[in-house]
């Protein structure tokens, strides 16, 4: 599956840190910090997928070297918590090949960070996650001052503006979509938190999604983490994100049970009022014969109104409506038509008692 992970962080001084270092490790090369004078060798890193530096085109020859680049940029910079380099790490889709994921990040830092006059030092990794399936993510390290010349001029401060961070962040998102569409994958990633993207979903009325995104996000896991999982060694910060991983597939499973058993029961419901319409047809016609005169009209009718209520109830899910005169007057009907022996019985003997009260006024 693919996701989300875009950050984007500064290489400074102040922490201790080396841009010389920092390319030697991302690059898995063997670089020395003529400042310091300390050679950093990574040569045994077999992770490395891709590498290369990207430039504008006015850039002079000697900053396409690796080496004489992040030389350049530790001499150019005074300050013992000078800012050396911004970093992107961005993470790969699974569902992309090694030359789909090169042509992915190439096009994405062309566009955002070298046509607006960056310097890009460009590591692809294979890499993997704490659950141990492979992880391929990119490092881009970025100079942070104008080119001037043959060297380096001012610091760009414009590239520090918190919007650039948002649109280097939807870049990503959106450079990764069209490259996972071009390659025929469903899987889409999305920069917004799982908090705004809920929203946006229940926003437009799509429940559907919304129950989806209904997950517990990953915490990220640190790297020294990373490499005692891959040694064997459980950690805290793996369990935490199995345990996240563990109940987010249980929510998926539930969630698609449920759905399920919804359209079953919408199904069962949809047949039970076909059965109702049915019987209630079937009633229509037979009352329909049992009622031929003209003057009973009005009894049809209201015999219709029952069978039509019967059907709602099948196929509304409604309460049984309480039985009103109609159906009285229906009855009443029906027994003056024939009805019971013992309801001509009864009529037999109200006669008979008329007929004594007469005799007894005439005496």
């Amino acid at each position: 599956m693919a996701i989300y992970h875009c950050s984007v962080k500064v290489i400074s001084r102040a922490t201790g840190r080396s841009a010389v270092a920092a390319a030697a490790y991302r690059s898995g090369e063997r670089l020395t910090d003529e400042r310091l004078g300390k050679c950093h060798d990574y040569t045994r890193k077999s992770d490395i997928e891709h590498r290369e530096i990207m430039a504008p085109d006015r850039t002079p020859d000697w900053m396409l070297d690796r080496s004489s680049l992040w030389n350049g940029v530790e001499a150019v910079e005074r300050r013992k918590d000078a800012q050396l380099a911004r970093e992107v790490e961005i993470s790969l889709p699974r569902e992309l090949d090694a030359e789909g994921r090169r042509a992915l990040v190439d096009s994405y830092v062309r566009e955002q960070f070298v046509s607006q006059g960056m310097i890009a030092d460009v590591s692809l990794h294979r890499g993997h996650s704490a659950d141990g399936q492979e992880q391929p993510h990119a490092h881009v390290m970025l100079t942070m001052r104008d080119l001037t010349g043959e060297g380096f001029g001012k610091k760009n401060r414009d590239w520090n503006a918190a919007e650039r961070l948002e649109g280097w962040r939807s870049a990503w998102a959106t450079h990764a979509n069209q490259a996972l569409e071009r390659a025929g994958c469903d899987e889409r990633i999305d920069h917004r938190s799982l908090k705004d993207q809920r929203e946006a979903a229940r926003d437009r009325g799509d429940a559907e999604r919304e129950e989806d995104l209904a997950r517990e996000p990953l915490g990220k896991v640190p790297l020294s983490a990373v490499a005692m999982e891959r040694k064997g060694t459980p950690t805290e910060r793996g369990d935490e994100q199995r345990g996240v991983q563990a109940r987010n597939r249980e929510r998926r499973e539930l969630t698609q049970q449920l759905r399920e058993l919804s359209a079953r029961i919408a199904e069962t419901m949809r047949g039970i009022g076909d059965k109702a319409k049915d019987m209630a047809q079937g009633l229509r016609d037979r009352l329909g014969a049992a009622w031929g005169r003209q003057e009973q009209d009005a009894d049809r009718g209201a015999a219709e109104r029952i069978a039509e209520a019967t059907a709602q109830r099948g196929g509304r899910e409604r309460d049984t409506p309480e039985p009103g005169s109609a159906a009285k007057r229906i009855a009443s009907r029906m027994g003056g038509k024939g009805g019971s022996d013992h309801d001509q019985a009864e009529r037999d003997r109200e006669r008979t008692k008329d007929k004594d009260r007469d005799r007894g006024r005439e005496r």
